[in-house]
């Protein structure tokens, strides 16, 4: 399992405030770059994922930010500064 450290673009809470952010921006002005819509996409797709399953009111942020990372691994690998990739494939 691929897990990104604190200070990683990458790690959970960092990311989901980017993504978080970039689909505000989606929904009020243009995106600052492509970045900003595939973090706005996978944040989305993540939440109708888990909005379908029968224990989504147990789901913590955490665990939306973990899954669209990790579900998006090859789209995110460029912004991973911690070697989590490197080492989750190991």
């Amino acid at each position: 399992m691929i897990v990104h450290q604190p200070g990683c673009q990458l790690y959970s809470v960092h990311w989901l405030r980017h993504a978080i952010g970039a689909a505000g921006l989606l929904t009020h002005e243009k995106p600052d770059s492509a970045a900003d819509r595939v973090s706005a996409e996978a944040l989305t797709d993540t939440l109708a994922r888990f909005a379908e399953q029968d224990d989504w009111e147990s789901v913590t942020l955490k665990e939306i930010a973990d899954h669209a990372t990790l579900m998006n691994q090859e789209r995110f690998r460029q912004d991973c500064t911690c070697g989590a990739f490197e080492q989750g494939a190991e």
